[in-house]
């Protein structure tokens, strides 16, 4: 099985989201994208998410009806800081067969020094970047130190070249607070369960 898996703090889960999995299943031919919401991201320590099961729920509304989505929640039963070595170290323990690829941006791909365990990470899994318009290429240089020049070579052909979409979990969150419309930013069920729980300082919609 080809597995991409595609982490993110998913408060809340948008359209773009869904369309970076989509164009990720497609380029890479991957059998299943299991999106992975963490627990508390490393790069993120400061940042304000909703409950674990709240983002689950949204998550779970989002991709419902594609055979090709699950939602993975080991970094959220792991609980404390989320560490991608530790997801990926487990999901090669409970499905060995898989074949894993590591769905980042070229953004995330530049601080990859920065990460716990890089010469493990890419031993456990394949990084696959996506490619917004108009970026530069990505500087696979910077995994040099991390594996084989072979190994490399076959990562680097693991490009995804995705639409510009103009949509961030952060914007959603402040226009929920403001009052603002979400509307066609998200799936209708996701803006929904938004209102509903009155999540992000819900201040009513439009």
């Amino acid at each position: 099985m080809r597995l991409g898996i595609f982490g993110g703090s998913f408060s809340p889960v948008h359209f773009g989201h869904l369309l970076l999995a989509e164009y990720a299943r497609e380029q890479l031919s991957l059998d299943e994208v299991w999106f992975t919401p963490a627990a508390i991201p490393p790069h993120k320590l400061d940042q304000q998410l909703a409950a674990d099961a709240d983002r689950v729920a949204m998550l779970q509304l989002a991709i419902a009806g594609n055979e090709a989505f699950s939602v993975c929640p080991l970094e959220l039963e792991r609980g404390g800081v989320s560490f991608t070595v530790d997801t990926l170290a487990e999901i090669r323990k409970r499905w060995p067969q898989a074949e894993l690829f590591l769905l980042i941006g070229g953004d995330t791909l530049a601080e990859f020094s920065t990460w716990r365990s890089p010469e493990k990470v890419c031993q456990l899994a394949a990084p696959a970047v996506m490619r917004r318009p108009g970026s530069p290429e990505p500087d696979w240089s910077v995994l040099a130190p991390y594996c084989s020049a072979e190994r490399l070579a076959v990562f680097a052909g693991n490009l995804v070249d995705v639409p510009g979409i103009g949509l961030s979990s952060t914007e959603i969150r402040r226009r929920c607070a403001a009052g603002e419309t979400i509307r066609y930013q998200l799936p209708r069920s996701v803006e929904m369960y938004i209102q509903t729980k009155r999540l992000f300082g819900f201040a009513g919609l439009p």
